[in-house]
């Protein structure tokens, strides 16, 4: 893949962050471990991790293609495993755990240094999850939050026309999905299946996919997680049969802070809230004076709800996002 792709994958996009950043893209965080302190942070450098979407040598959901791509500076060479060849990419990728084992020589039967076709394998980063995160969510954002501006602050109470409706239930997913701390159903189901099995299961540091997948367990979640979301990106899936069923049956209200305290976000922007009335809810702040809310909605799906609120309903707002935070809380300049 070109040299020049962004190795540093942000789980929060930085252009939905921008909203609560100043004109030099600086943020006020605070982190959950350190309560009542903020800290500036710019908004290149935080939310995100290293080649976080990428598929890389030896992910079980490599596809034939991928590993085609990954294994093309072995093309030409024998490879063989504990004395059995290896002959398609598939089966280099299936056996590249033991890839200290395998012996790759030249047609003249002349073994080549298996350091320096190591090193070009994992040089081979398949991105193009983070390149369709960029253009089918991030790359409009910016547009679609200036629209929802423009239709609802200076819009009364009371209901407008809808729009972009598909785009903001997508993004409202994605971001759900995307998080540091994914879908609340997703976690839930993940450790009711694995029970625990894979934690004390630890990972060699030389051999993980990335230094924060320290166990089974993490690496596990990692992978399942990257095949969703590679499937959302082509229309199909887990999450987007989530997206499709909301878009049937919710609809989004649109909440205005009208007094001087704020919306905050987080690095879990978007997430399932129970009101204090047990009705659940989702919540995603747009802007430090817009917070977005998905609902059950039975009728009016070309509509959408616009209210204003109060400082003290603001802050109530405020509680279930730094509740729902992962690590750090966001708040406006």
């Amino acid at each position: 893949m070109p040299d020049n792709q962004s190795k540093y994958h942000h789980l929060i996009p930085q252009t939905y962050m921008s909203a609560w950043a100043n004109s030099s893209g600086t943020l006020k965080i605070e982190y959950k471990n350190k309560r009542g302190k903020i800290v500036p942070r710019n908004k290149a450098n935080i939310a995100g991790i290293t080649d976080y979407h990428s598929i890389k040598a030896g992910m079980p959901i490599c596809t034939n293609d991928d590993a085609l791509l990954i294994f093309q500076s072995l093309s030409g060479y024998k490879v063989e495993c504990d004395g059995l060849e290896l002959k398609k990419p598939l089966e280099f990728n299936a056996n590249y755990y033991d890839f200290d084992n395998w012996s790759i020589t030249r047609t003249d039967g002349t073994p080549v240094s298996k350091k320096h076709l190591r090193n070009d394998i994992e040089q081979v980063k398949i991105r193009d999850i983070e390149e369709n995160w960029s253009l089918k969510y991030e790359n409009p954002w910016n547009s679609t939050r200036k629209k929802i501006e423009n239709a609802v602050l200076n819009t009364k109470d009371g209901c407008i026309s809808a729009f972009d409706k598909e785009y903001l239930m997508r993004f409202f997913t994605a971001l759900d999905w995307r998080g540091f701390c994914s879908n609340q159903l997703f976690e839930e189901t993940f450790q009711k299946i694995t029970n625990g099995l894979f934690d004390e299961i630890d990972i060699p540091e030389n051999a993980r996919f990335l230094p924060s997948l320290k166990t089974a367990s993490d690496e596990l979640r990692h992978v399942i997680l990257l095949h969703y979301f590679r499937q959302y990106l082509n229309d199909n899936g887990v999450i987007y049969k989530d997206a499709i069923a909301n878009l049937a049956n919710t609809n989004f209200h649109f909440i205005i802070s009208d007094g001087p305290t704020l919306f905050i976000t987080s690095d879990t922007p978007s997430f399932i809230h129970k009101r204090k009335d047990g009705q659940l809810i989702g919540l995603l702040a747009i802007t430090p004076r817009i917070l977005m809310a998905k609902g059950r909605c039975t009728t009016d799906y070309d509509k959408f709800y616009v209210t204003h609120i109060t400082d003290e309903k603001v802050i109530e707002y405020n509680e279930a996002i730094q509740e729902n935070a992962e690590e750090f809380i966001i708040h406006p300049f």
